[in-house]
């Protein structure tokens, strides 16, 4: 940046000579991380965060030996070669890829000396997390923080790059926890329409039938978690009703953490459409498990997804929010979050993510106005992104399906394809969905809410498909197959196996624009952006991936 008022050069002189003293260096230089500065479009500047404010920020750490990890995960899903099939446990995971305790203690004592406070370091060392003042942030991470009017809300976000001392260089990814202005949202719709005989809303339990898994076994050895929020206790007692009106298995519920971290009961219906449709779909369940993120802010939702990945428990994991993937870049979770389930790849963790539910251009109607942008985590190179149908049936039989408008889906503008994927589509860009199932609400599911049955739906109730869909599939070959991705690309090749039901009809040019015809994707022959491979014949699927 230029100054051109040496008057103001002093003053900067001075600034950067107090952020040092503050945060206790003697480093000459800051570098640069994934957190850039956070810019707010239609927002009114209310100046400075008061001090009286503490912010609670999680610093991303970087992974250890990268490229054996990228290497590791390719060959695990190469036939033929050695590592075919193969995944690691967490502790493997974190000898030989996590930060190095020393590594993450020097992150630590350089957020003592800055003055934060309540430090505490997560079990794989990917995480730091702390608490304090922002001026005493601000110094830390040599940034900006300002407040501002955004719509009804009054936030703050950061309108400097976070930068860390040099020594710590090459330690840290990103600084989480700067700006508090956009946060994923559930992606949970209603019905526009009125049902008709072939498209209508479904028990859960009738999708085991719809997509054919009926034939392959329940999900009763695998575990299965889901990303959520708040107080959870109706969630939990919709959730005893739901298996108690469908007579199936009891169910072993835990939460991680154990205690009800808010009061805060607003994203009901999507933990009851997560809950209920992954339990629907896999009839039972060896365990499920709730991660409770403390809110749905990033920082927040990182450390659940975190979680997820240093206890290992689960192989299946249903995530039913998004946000437009620029927010996710430019504030540094992307970065901290890719790593992560980067690690639960290796480890034969799935995360299933919903696509969104604006079509094409999802998650950024309040940011990016109409520009064509996917979602995040659902663009992740290390995530099942799923997008939504709407779904004809008879009775609980299959007849067919087409691209529902508001399945979210394009090409990412950050994210590299990962390999399995541009081998299918040639492109070079992280493409998003890979796959779809049903999502219209007018064809959704009917949903337990406090003693009432709602129809319910959104790619909120394709993810969860997907995720209980795959329990079964783990079940079935001994919880022995590793990150689903790969294995879904690889199955679409073999023709003959008749994995997917091809999607060929409809788009995902959602709102004002798609009424017109114009914008968004079209499903085609093959892959699209709309509805990816197409959605899963269970039963063939399972065939198709083993004995």
């Amino acid at each position: 940046m230029s100054v051109r008022n040496p008057g103001m050069s002093a003053c900067f002189a001075v600034l950067g000579a107090s952020l040092l003293a503050v945060a206790g260096t003697a480093e000459a230089g800051w570098s640069g991380t994934a957190s850039k500065a956070y810019t707010l479009q239609n927002a009114s500047d209310l100046g400075a965060v008061p001090d009286s404010a503490p912010m609670h920020i999680v610093v991303g750490l970087r992974l250890q030996n990268e490229a054996e990890l990228d290497d590791f995960i390719q060959r695990s899903h190469t036939l033929g070669d050695r590592e075919y099939g193969t995944t690691l446990s967490a502790d493997e995971t974190v000898a030989r890829f996590s930060p190095s305790a020393r590594q993450a203690q020097t992150v630590t004592a350089y957020l003592q000396r800055a003055g934060l406070s309540n430090i505490s370091v997560t079990a794989n060392r990917m995480l730091v997390i702390a608490d304090g003042s922002p001026s005493r942030v601000e110094a830390a991470f040599n940034t900006k923080v300002r407040r501002y009017r955004y719509g009804t809300r009054t936030v703050f976000a950061n309108v400097a790059d976070a930068q860390v001392p040099d020594t710590l260089n090459g330690l840290v990814s990103s600084v989480l926890g700067l700006q508090n202005a956009d946060h994923p949202d559930v992606l949970v719709a209603y019905p526009d329409a009125v049902s008709t005989a072939s498209v209508a809303p479904q028990d859960p339990v009738a999708f085991q039938s719809i997509y054919d898994a009926l034939g392959i076994a329940t999900g009763s050895a695998t575990n299965l978690g889901i990303i959520v929020s708040g107080d959870l206790r109706q969630t939990v007692a919709d959730l005893t009703t739901f298996v108690s009106r469908n007579h199936l298995p009891a169910l072993q519920v835990v939460f991680q953490p154990s205690e009800v971290t808010s009061k805060d009961t607003s994203g009901m219906d999507e933990w009851n459409l997560d809950s209920q449709t992954v339990v629907g779909m896999a009839q039972s369940l060896s365990h499920l498990y709730f991660y409770n993120a403390a809110s749905l802010n990033d920082p927040d939702l990182t450390v659940a997804y975190n979680a997820v990945v240093s206890d290992n428990i689960v192989k299946s994991v249903n995530v039913s929010l998004g946000i437009c993937e620029r927010s996710s870049h430019d504030d540094g979770s992307m970065a901290a979050d890719d790593a992560i389930f980067k690690m639960a790849a290796a480890q034969g963790q799935t995360f299933f993510v919903s696509s969104g539910d604006g079509g094409a251009n999802t998650g950024c109607f309040g940011q990016q106005g109409l520009f064509q942008q996917v979602g995040y985590p659902a663009s992740s190179p290390y995530v099942v992104a799923v997008g939504g149908t709407t779904l004809t049936t008879s009775g609980a039989h299959y007849v067919s399906e087409t691209a529902w408008s508001g399945s979210g889906g394009g090409v990412s503008i950050y994210e590299s394809a990962p390999s399995w994927q541009k081998a299918v589509t040639g492109s070079s860009f992280r493409q998003v969905p890979d796959v779809a199932m049903d999502a219209n609400p007018n064809s959704g599911s009917l949903i337990m809410m406090q003693g009432i049955v709602l129809p319910v739906g959104g790619t909120s109730l394709a993810a969860p498909l997907s995720a209980g869909f795959w329990a079964r599939v783990q079940s079935a070959h001994g919880n022995g197959l590793s990150f689903a991705a790969p294995l879904i690309y690889a199955a679409a090749g073999n023709h003959a196996a008749a994995a997917f039901h091809d999607i060929t009809s409809g788009s995902n040019a959602a709102g004002l624009l798609g009424l017109f015809g114009v914008g968004g994707y079209k499903a085609k022959v093959g892959y699209d952006e709309v509805t990816g491979l197409g959605s899963f014949d269970v039963g063939k699927f399972s065939a198709a991936v083993g004995p």
